[in-house]
């Protein structure tokens, strides 16, 4: 992968999700934040990538998807997207 790719990686997705897509092949639950929120370009792109989009969470400019690790990385590359987190069960202790 080239240099260019590791920076935007490290810039645009959560720590975790970083090891996941560099390790499988596997569909990941995502949570994808962007300028504005979900927008029909990013219905487009995720659809186009073969990906399924869940929930719009506008509260948050973002919307949950599941994509494949493929589809992260070239998610990322959209100038809309400003970070892309693993959608993982959080718990209270």
């Amino acid at each position: 992968m080239e240099e260019f790719d590791r920076e935007l990686m490290k810039q645009k997705l959560d720590p975790l999700l970083l090891d996941i897509v560099t390790q499988t092949g596997a569909t990941l639950p995502l949570i994808v934040q962007t300028v504005d929120g979900l927008k029909d370009e990013d219905r487009a792109k995720v659809n186009q990538l073969g990906g399924k989009i869940k929930d719009d969470l506008y509260i948050i400019n973002a919307f949950s998807a599941e994509m494949s690790t493929d589809a992260v990385l070239e998610m990322i590359k959209s100038e809309r997207v400003v970070r892309i987190y693993y959608d993982a069960e959080v718990r209270a202790m």
